[in-house]
């Protein structure tokens, strides 16, 4: 329709009735402009029903308008026929496969109209999780319900409506998930500590939900195989060292989209060590709510560390170590913004097949467990660790090995590393940091030196 010749044949029709005072306002518009029905908002209307309600309604408008809209009319919402609504696509290039009848009912479709109604609704009922299974069973097609507007009394206007049911079940999941550091015990800090863990859902709860956070199968499964791929480091946190409220029953509120839970903690249950808490979501509620799978496991990381040890530059002794390239000894213990560091010897390399270029600590006190911290030499990782082996000895000529790491290490600039926590049969007093390889090469051959930007140690 052009308005412009309606508006063009009004202005005629205007000085026809300036000369007869007989013409009616109606006859200035054409017959099919009387009495029109519509659907109000024609054309494609994406839908989002979610899978928590079996049935999803749609309300249609139809509207009666026109210059004689005061008088009764009728009209019918009916399916366009599969074969009208693939050649529509076709022809418009859109990808809708047709939803078949046993999807939907329609409510209200026959319309009758009295002269006072100017709209009627009608309602299309979707079965919204038999329509997400057709989706699913054919590669996520999109499906479509295309309506027609008709009557056998009055015009019809905007008469198709093209239906596209985008069906999504809302999903439940953490919002922090995979390995995260959650708490650090040392022997001097507060015993207890409680971490919280938030779920998400990405629409209000209207429904009640709730669901259930558990260390189950299938996050034992998780910490099985994230513990194996890195070294096995870590401990399964102990059922009597944290506690889940109302025994991990997780409650979302009303409209909530988030719920907390504030996991409890406690130190006096665990030996100095590394620990995981892996934790996964179960059992929601409410039928139709799913569990994000990407979303669904987290591994809270528990670390009862030993104490910081003060360390001074005169308690460190090494087997080479370049003069006049960094501070030496103090290099290792000025700070992270000194910017200084310990070089060993690259002008003359030296070899040591069994410990390569090693720095050897003399405790204050003895322990019997160590954990390091070390960072990169801060301009560049050049001649960072590769391989290193760490080892223990209470008079400082006997040793034996705690640990051996040979990957994992960082080889950029000014990055921190930080090992597992050793433990050995009985207190030492003297600690060495052996580096077998570095980024410039091996030292147990004589080739290759190494440095370092700073070195923590911690034990008790």
């Amino acid at each position: 329709m052009k308005l412009h010749h309606i508006f063009g044949a009004a202005c005629v029709l205007g000085g026809t009735l300036a000369l007869s005072s007989c013409e009616k306002y109606d006859e200035l518009f054409p017959a099919q402009y009387h009495c029109v029905l519509n659907i109000k908002d024609a054309g494609i209307r994406n839908i989002e029903l979610y899978t928590t309600e079996a049935e999803g309604t749609v309300s249609i408008s139809v509207m009666k308008t026109g210059s004689k809209g005061d008088v009764p009319a009728n009209g019918t919402i009916t399916p366009m026929s599969e074969a009208i609504f693939q050649e529509y696509c076709n022809t418009n290039e859109l990808k809708y496969a047709y939803l078949p009848a046993e999807y939907y009912t329609l409510q209200n479709n026959e319309m009758q109209f009295s002269s006072q109604e100017r709209y009627k609704p009608v309602n299309t009922v979707l079965k919204t999780r038999e329509i997400l299974q057709l989706q699913e069973s054919h590669n996520g097609q999109a499906y479509a319900l295309p309506l027609l507007l008709r009557s056998s009394e009055v015009s019809v206007n905007d008469s198709l409506l093209i239906i596209v049911p985008q069906i999504k079940a809302p999903t439940i999941g953490l919002a922090n998930s995979g390995f995260t550091h959650a708490i650090s015990f040392s022997s001097k800090g507060e015993a207890k500590q409680a971490y919280t863990l938030e779920l998400t859902l990405p629409i209000p709860n209207i429904w009640g939900l709730k669901c259930s956070l558990a260390c189950n199968e299938e996050a034992v499964a998780a910490f099985n195989k994230y513990n194996s791929q890195n070294g096995n480091r870590y401990k399964q946190l102990p059922s009597n060292a944290y506690t889940l409220p109302e025994n991990g029953i997780v409650t979302f509120g009303n409209e909530a989209t988030t719920a907390s839970v504030d996991i409890a903690i406690n130190r006096a249950s665990l030996e100095m060590g590394e620990y995981i808490l892996p934790l996964s979501i179960a059992s929601p509620t409410v039928e139709g709510v799913e569990i994000n799978a990407a979303q669904k496991t987290v591994l809270l990381g528990v670390t009862y560390s030993p104490d910081k040890l003060e360390l001074k530059a005169s308690q460190f002794k090494a087997n080479s170590i370049a003069e006049g390239d960094g501070t030496g000894y103090a290099g290792l213990v000025d700070g992270l913004g000194s910017g200084l560091h310990f070089h060993s010897n690259w002008s003359a390399p030296v070899k040591d097949a069994t410990y390569g270029n090693y720095i050897d600590v003399t405790l204050s006190a003895p322990v019997q467990s160590i954990k390091l911290d070390y960072w990169t030499r801060f301009e560049n990782g050049n001649a960072a660790p590769t391989h290193i082996k760490l080892f223990a000895s209470t008079n400082g000529t006997e040793w034996k090995e705690l640990g051996h790491i040979a990957s994992g290490l960082p080889t950029g600039g000014n990055q921190q590393y930080s090992s597992p926590i050793y433990r050995a049969e009985q207190p030492f007093s003297h600690f060495r940091f052996a580096v077998l390889e570095s980024a410039a090469g091996s030292m147990t051959n004589g080739s290759a030196w190494f440095n370092l930007g700073e070195l923590v140690l911690y034990g008790n």
